[in-house]
């Protein structure tokens, strides 16, 4: 009888210090699925939250309609039902998760002060959204998608004399974007951000970090168009929709954007169906982005693993990185092209990679990998296979696999063109080395053609320990599709 009474107690105890937690904004007069504004519901309840000291808001399964941005205050949490990653089924839109609908933000120029437009979540100094499906009803054509601001982003708290109170430590975890114009945004300071367990499918960008000057973390991270497929009615055997939807995103969409990060991390991120991956670039706001030529404040640099951009024109673009530390890509499958521009003054480095040239080669002239004149690419332990789908044996691919003007260092890796009739044998080179650039090939296996480069201006090329294998009908190669 004692140990009964000890457990109700405990279990009344602990009830009663949960329900203390997270407050329901059902309880502050917000109910689902009733097609009617929620939106003073969660404002009162953040409100009380803040006073109370809990944890954050719940919300509980089912619809709610937001007509104003929300924001979420500092130190606290809107949550949702989900515990992991989802795929945004229509069961959940209709209520069996947690899903916000969005009406505000429309017509927004994202590229152009994103920050000046309102949100659908805004996230103040150490506030978190966790568990919810975010979806745009009035994005109904999605072959038209309408221009909207950013669906999260990250921003510092202010006091009332407009001074920074906190450094914004966002988090976005176990939430699916389903039919976002753009995704997340990191603004300045939003340090020691933690995005978890994020799915989106975006019309033009995933992601983008700029004024980032401490550590973050970026982690289980999809971005791929299906998620938008139940909405808009579109199944897994309508190939025809999918390789449209597919080929709207190739020609508009970025994964992500580094801008101004000092320095981070992702691990197990994914973006497929891109027109580029990701992109490198120097800071959005003009007074951070004054020391990019020879200094480093102002530039990327990460470390990422375990990651890729499949079918993606441009897996990589850098045009500027950190000069000091760079950008570490290790066990990544890029299925793109690679492009270091001119203005890139820093170094990619590539361990246990798999490249290959991507899914679209109508620019037959176009080559796999670009080093810029400032520029330095690393590649080790690595294979690199040139098949450039799209080019046929009428229209044959003139590019190289190298194009450098900077400086390139291969090594232990294997090179594979596995499909003679898809290049001008007569003109096909592996490498061109040009103005003041320079190139090694170390313990490098080239399975096809045999080591091809040529060089001019003042470029170099050093050699040594260089293998060659033929491949023939007795050892086919089997390469993605």
């Amino acid at each position: 009888m004692r140990a009964f009474l000890t457990f109700t107690l405990f279990w009344i105890w602990t009830s009663s210090v949960f329900a203390q937690v997270f407050l329901n904004v059902q309880d502050f007069g917000g109910f689902p699925n009733d097609g009617a504004s929620d939106d003073a519901a969660l404002q009162s309840a953040f409100e009380e939250a803040a006073k109370q000291n809990a944890q954050g808001v719940f919300l509980p399964a089912g619809r709610w309609q937001f007509e104003k941005p929300i924001y979420v205050p500092r130190g606290l949490t809107l949550k949702g039902t989900y515990t992991r990653p989802h795929i945004a089924e229509r069961a959940d839109l209709e209520g069996a998760g947690t899903t916000i609908e969005c009406y505000v933000g429309r017509a927004a120029d994202i590229d152009k002060e994103p920050w000046k437009y309102e949100s659908c979540v805004t996230l103040l100094g150490s506030a978190t959204l966790d568990g919810v499906n975010l979806v745009y009803p009035e994005q109904a054509d999605v072959w038209n998608p309408v221009p909207y601001s950013w669906t999260v982003f990250c921003n510092n708290d202010y006091d009332e004399n407009h001074q920074v109170r906190e450094i914004s430590r966002c988090a976005v975890v176990n939430t699916t974007l389903v039919n976002s114009y753009a995704g997340i945004f990191m603004r300045w300071s939003a340090n020691d951000h933690f995005i978890s367990g994020v799915n989106m499918s975006v019309f033009k960008k995933g992601m983008v970090l700029d004024g980032i000057t401490s550590l973050g973390v970026i982690q289980n991270v999809n971005i791929h168009n299906q998620y938008s497929w139940p909405f808009y009615g579109i199944k897994a055997s309508d190939h025809a929709k999918a390789e449209l939807l597919a080929k709207q995103n190739l020609e508009n969409m970025t994964g992500i954007e580094f801008h101004r990060a000092d320095w981070g991390w992702l691990n197990q991120v994914f973006i497929i169906y891109a027109n580029k991956g990701f992109v490198f670039e120097k800071s959005m706001t003009a007074a951070d982005s004054s020391q990019w030529e020879f200094g480093t404040r102002a530039l990327p640099s990460f470390d990422i693993s375990n990651s890729g951009c499949d079918l993606c024109n441009v897996a990589v673009e850098a045009n500027f990185v950190n000069t000091g530390v760079g950008v570490n890509f290790s066990n990544s499958n890029l299925l793109g092209r690679v492009i270091l521009g001119d203005s890139c003054y820093g170094s990619l480095r590539f361990t246990n990679a798999f490249f290959s040239f991507g899914v679209t080669g109508a620019d037959v002239e176009k080559d796999q990998f670009t080093v810029g004149k400032h520029a330095t690419l690393q590649i080790v332990n690595s294979e690199v296979l040139n098949f450039p789908e799209g080019i046929s044996k009428e229209a044959p691919w003139r590019g190289k696999i190298f194009n450098v003007r900077g400086v390139l260092q291969l090594s232990n890796t294997v090179f594979a063109v596995p499909d003679t009739g898809r290049y001008d044998a007569r003109t096909f080179e592996h490498l061109i080395v040009q103005g003041s650039g320079l190139a090694t090939v170390q313990n490098v296996i080239f399975r096809g053609p045999e080591f091809r480069f040529s060089t001019k201006e003042k470029g170099r090329v050093r050699a040594s320990m260089i293998g060659h294998r033929e491949i023939s009908e007795e050892m086919p190669y089997n390469p993605p599709r």
